[in-house]
């Protein structure tokens, strides 16, 4: 391509070119740049001061206005992206509120119900607020505070006031450094403290105040168990997942099965499930209303079926908890609804775009989460590739055949899952450090059944409720919902269903995004074609990435080290949760208790080496002089660590003097910094804790001091009291 003075375009003044031709994509970039802006904020290690973000938007609209040409489409994206940081700092300032800082010891407390959660078993997750805790100071109280009941409870329900015994902890840091952080998570929720019950729940107030919210609550609790009651333990859970979006009484196996089939999808409620509820109303109300002549004559049924569906479909959003795929789930099918009524082409990128920058505006801790993550990368795949794809004439089923109309059916599902299957491929590996095999095979009888079966017999068992009507459509349900698990477990059991893989940095998965975005939303092809480089950075990213060699857990009271049989620990018996994380992270199929001669990794050869540990009941000894690693369990083996090693670790606080060693990392440090993580090459070491990843944050404490510890309690307490990303899925 040559400009007009015959000269040769450079590939700069291409891009610029092509930039300009494409205006048309401008605005689905507007929430992408808005999220980089959010992105900044949460990826900084400190907080950005208010005045600097606040000037420089005031300069770069100044500049905005001024501007011409390509200048002023530089100036936009800017502007979006410092609205971003904005949003976020705002959004950060508003939900600030009081976080507990250690640990208590058994305290009374009351407060009211906002939400409960039924656990497996017969314990439940109580969300209170309007709290009062004995020895805290109303300024000092958190807002919130989630705490596992597993005693009796009696007939609490949302909207009650009940007091009872508890021990509190702050929410969780990360038990690895970049891992998942409860503790911003709970922060944006304005949740202060997590942990458990130590008597039974009384109940010292019925709920009084009309609350909207309460009464929400109320209804999803009685309907989740009423479902639960009659489908019974197996299908039951599921299905009321389904209808109120209560996933926590469904059974580990369950989940794990769903997971690894590639059904984790069906578990969360969003487009599929408002999608099909929808479409189920806006046909049977169509229907109904072609049966009515003084209706149909007079007034366009078409429009009067899209009302009563949105009505319908707004029960359900909030009757299902109202989460993050669900949201953009029915706002998407809001607009979707609206552009029927005003005649226009409903299903674009444009509403994609719109739904994303309405959550982001609204909820900018959202970018963080993997369900907007997941749900925006699969429904931005999923409406590009069939805009790419529209006008191809295979795609247009034969209508006057119904074998031809099933077989198109199914190869659209087929299509569907495939392409949603490698947007999410990504976020499943950083999030959750897992590939699956047999999605397509799964949801090829997952889907139809979902369809067709499981959610309208749920729509038709929500109606019928009131009239005490809803047994028959619930046992139909819970049949779907059946089948849909045994297909989980029967393709969980085939070889090969799922790969587990170290994680992934975070810069890898930043290119894979921009590479997906290039290629869905422009439409000059040599904008698309930079997604190839762009994936080839990313992919470059993934593959050089290494697990940690040693971690230290956040309490030292676990210590782990990779090997080539997987990742090898010091205790089965303690930090159940950290071990599990840690076993993900580092791509091992499993954690064993390390012996007395731990072999180390040989690099790209897949076998041991030479001997990587010496241990013994007082602690371990690795590597050679000058390089020695030494973890000390006991004092005895610390007076004799100090002497000789270069790296010393201490399950115990080291006082006074320690000679020999360069770096030392006691139980105060772990204490003060969190987990830590070290990669040795040689003599070559980086060392990162939880801490340093984390920054100096509103969400972080502050510990600086070298304290004695308050009763911590080990992750087997804590774990049920907060969630894992695959729970904060939902």
């Amino acid at each position: 391509m040559v400009a007009q003075n015959g000269r040769p375009f450079a590939p700069g003044a291409l891009l610029v070119r092509a930039i300009s031709l494409d205006r048309e994509a401008f605005i689905l970039w507007s929430p992408v740049l808005m999220g980089c802006g959010i992105g900044v904020y949460f990826a900084s290690p400190f907080e950005i001061p208010v005045i600097f973000t606040g000037l420089s938007f005031i300069l770069l609209l100044a500049l905005w206005i001024v501007g011409r040409g390509v200048f002023k489409i530089m100036m936009t994206a800017t502007l979006l992206m410092i609205s971003g940081l904005m949003l976020a700092q705002w959004r950060s300032a508003q939900v600030a509120a009081p976080v507990l800082n250690e640990s208590t010891r058994p305290i009374a407390l009351s407060g009211q119900i906002a939400r409960i959660e039924p656990q497996q078993g017969t314990s439940a997750r109580f969300t209170l607020n309007q709290l009062q805790m004995a020895g805290f100071d109303p300024h000092d109280t958190p807002q919130k505070i989630r705490v596992t009941v597993r005693t009796q409870f009696g007939e609490a329900k949302p909207g009650d006031r009940v007091s009872f015994r508890a021990i509190l902890n702050p929410p969780p840091e990360p038990v690895i450094p970049d891992g998942f952080d409860f503790a911003r998570d709970a922060y944006f929720k304005g949740i202060g403290a997590v942990g458990f019950a130590v008597s039974d729940v009384a109940i010292i107030g019925r709920a009084t105040e009309f609350s909207i919210l309460s009464k929400i609550e109320g209804l999803r609790y009685q309907l989740a168990d009423r479902v639960r009651q009659r489908l019974g333990p197996d299908a039951g859970p599921m299905a009321a997942a389904l209808l109120t979006g209560m996933r926590s009484p469904i059974a580990e196996k369950d989940v794990n099965a769903m997971r690894v089939a590639g059904l984790a999808h069906l578990l969360a409620i969003s487009g599929l499930h408002i999608g099909l509820v929808t479409m189920v109303a806006f046909f049977v109300l169509r229907a109904g209303i072609a049966l009515v002549p003084a209706i149909a004559l007079r007034l366009d049924g078409r429009k009067l079926a899209a009302i009563g569906a949105w009505m319908i479909a707004l029960g359900y959003f909030l009757l299902s908890g109202a989460t993050i795929p669900t949201q953009r789930a029915f706002l998407m099918t809001s607009v979707i609804l609206l552009a029927l009524l005003m005649g226009r082409q409903p299903f674009t990128l444009r509403l994609v775009a719109f739904s994303a920058f309405i959550t982001l505006l609204f909820s900018p801790e959202a970018l963080l989460s993997p369900s907007f993550q997941m749900s925006f990368a699969a429904v931005t795949a999923l409406v590009g590739a069939y805009e790419i794809l529209s006008g191809k004439s295979w795609l247009k089923p034969d209508k006057s055949r119904f074998g031809r109309r099933i077989a198109f059916y199914f190869l659209g599902v087929s299509l569907t899952t495939i392409i949603a299957e490698i947007a999410i491929a990504p976020f499943a590996a950083y999030h959750f450090n897992q590939f699956t095999s047999y999605g397509l095979l799964a949801n090829l009888v997952a889907v139809p059944l979902m369809a067709f079966v499981v959610m309208p017999a749920g729509l038709l068992a929500l109606i019928l409720m009131p009239l005490g009507l809803e047994g028959w459509a619930l046992d139909l349900m819970g049949l779907g919902v059946s089948i849909i698990l045994k297909t989980a477990h029967q393709v969980t059991g085939l070889p090969g269903a799922e790969w587990i893989i170290p994680a992934l940095p975070t810069m890898a998965l930043v290119f894979f995004v921009m590479a997906g975005l290039c290629f869905f939303l422009w439409q000059q092809m040599i904008l698309r074609l930079l997604s190839l480089p762009l994936l080839l950075v990313a992919a470059a990213l993934a593959a050089s990435q290494r697990p940690p060699d040693l971690l230290i857990s956040r309490d030292a009271d676990l210590f782990g080290a990779t090997t080539v049989d997987g990742l090898a620990v010091s205790t089965l018996s303690k930090a159940r949760y950290s071990r599990e994380q840690w076993t993900r992270v580092t791509g091992a199929e499993t954690a064993f208790l390390w012996n007395k001669a731990l072999m180390e990794r040989e690099a790209g050869k897949g076998r041991a080496g030479r001997p990587l540990a010496q241990c013994d009941a007082m602690g371990c000894t690795m590597g050679t002089a000058p390089n020695l690693i030494s973890i000390a369990f006991t004092p005895e083996a610390l007076r004799e660590d100090c002497h000789k090693a270069h790296i010393l670790l201490a399950a115990i606080p080291v006082w006074g003097a320690c000679p020999i060693p360069d770096i030392v990392i006691d139980r105060f440090d772990v204490w003060r910094d969190g987990a830590h993580a070290l990669w040795i090459d040689g003599g070559n070491i980086k060392i990162r804790s939880v801490r340093e990843a984390r920054g100096n944050r509103p969400w972080v404490r502050n510990r600086q001091h070298k304290e004695t510890e308050q009763n911590q309690q080990s992750d087997e307490d804590g774990s049920s009291a907060f969630e894992s990303p695959d729970e904060s899925f939902q």
